[in-house]
């Protein structure tokens, strides 16, 4: 349909920065979501909780009865079989959500520039399809290690990233990339010309 926001899949490396590239956009009025967002409220579901507490055990629900995602990831980035397992169950009832989303926010009135969702897994699931343009979000190596150092998330981090895509493959797939290796404000300064190209075309 004439006038509607183009749909933009982000993805990019662990560490790369993907949450502020996404914020960056909502920051200039582009509706967005993140894949991460849609696993935390699947989880707050009853289905989706009885349903990995009867794979897990109990042993994954913190105090207050909800799934907790740091016990679940020790969990299943230990065990192929479980993380397989895990992954089978969500992605699809990821990509209903997604796919309901995207509609929805093209639709919106006022329309936003774009419509923006991310996924660390874009192209490892065959999610580029759903898109119009795909942008990926690169950091050097000394820059990411330095953010997941931060975070906490080095532990595991070669299991995690050979589930993923390379660098090479990523910049080989998409339509456009984003360097996120310096300030925030550099970020959106590029976020925003990227906004200025594609907004209503």
């Amino acid at each position: 349909m004439a006038g509607q926001p183009l749909l933009i899949g982000v993805t990019g490396a662990i560490g790369a920065g993907k949450s502020s590239v996404l914020q960056a956009f909502a920051l200039r009025g582009c509706a967005c979501l993140s894949a991460d967002a849609v696993v935390h409220t699947l989880y707050h579901q009853s289905r989706v909780r009885d349903a990995v507490v009867a794979r897990f055990g109990e042993q994954v629900l913190d105090d207050h009865g909800e799934v907790d995602r740091v016990t679940l990831a020790r969990l299943v980035f230990g065990d192929q079989n479980a993380l397989a397992w895990l992954e089978q169950y969500l992605h699809p009832l990821v990509e209903d959500h997604m796919r309901t989303w995207l509609a929805e926010a093209q639709l919106r009135e006022p329309a936003p520039p774009l419509v923006v969702y991310e996924s660390p897994l874009l192209f490892e699931a065959g999610l580029q399809r759903r898109f119009d343009r795909t942008l990926v979000v690169t950091a050097n190596d000394d820059v990411r290690r330095s953010r997941i150092a931060g975070r906490g998330g080095l532990e595991r981090l070669a299991d995690r990233e050979s589930r993923m895509w390379t660098a090479e493959q990523r910049l080989a797939a998409a339509d456009d990339a984003i360097d996120n290796s310096g300030t925030l404000a550099e970020l959106q300064h590029t976020v925003d010309a990227y906004i200025e190209r594609y907004a209503g075309a």
